[in-house]
This record gives C-alpha cells, structure tokens and sequence, in this order.
C-alpha cells in the first residue's frame, strides 16, 4: 500500500468535482452547466441573490438571500425552468426549490 503522507495536499475543490464525477457524472455535469450560466439563465442582478446549490434530477434547489426572494421567485419559476431546459437542451429540470441559504 502507498503512504499517503508523501502525497501533497489538494484543495478540497480540485478533489470534489473529481469524486463528484465518480459518481453522478451527468447529474453534476447537468448542474455545473447550470451554474455557468445562471447569470444569463436569472440576470446579473438577480443573481447575486440566488444561486443554485443543488440538482437532484430532475429538481434544481436554489439558496435565496431571504424569504421575500423566494415569495418573489415563486412568480417567475416555470420561465426559470424553461429557461434552463432550453440552454441545455434538454429537459432537465421541472421543479425548482427555493430555500433560505449561502449565496
């Protein structure tokens, strides 16, 4: 067995994607396209107030600033939706959830 203490150490965001990929290779694919282009999917503005956080297929979870985001947010969901699937083009998402969290 090789001694792992000879190795150098890894910042945690080059070893996530990697394990990540491992494991669900089209859904974190699916969402890291999504985060791309979330600038152009929600606008610059909006975006500093959401940001997706999560795909688990076929729903995509978005962290709000706070409750008021996600009340306002509720309005303008299915264009959101299709807004997505057309950049992907494919269906993707069909539900968005909306959650109080890091933005």
């Amino acid at each position: 067995m090789k001694d792992a203490t000879n190795r150098p150490f890894e910042h945690i965001s080059a070893i996530l994607p990697r394990a990540m990929k491992a494991i669900h290779p089209e859904k974190i694919d699916t969402l890291i396209t999504i985060c791309s282009l979330w600038d152009d999917i929600v606008g610059k503005a909006l975006s500093d107030q959401v940001r997706p956080a999560a795909y688990k297929e076929p729903i995509l979870i978005v962290h709000v600033n706070s409750s008021a985001w996600i009340h306002h947010l509720q309005f303008s969901k299915q264009a959101m939706i299709a807004q997505i699937n057309e950049m992907l083009k494919k269906t993707a998402v069909t539900d968005i959830k909306f959650k109080i969290g890091p933005v």
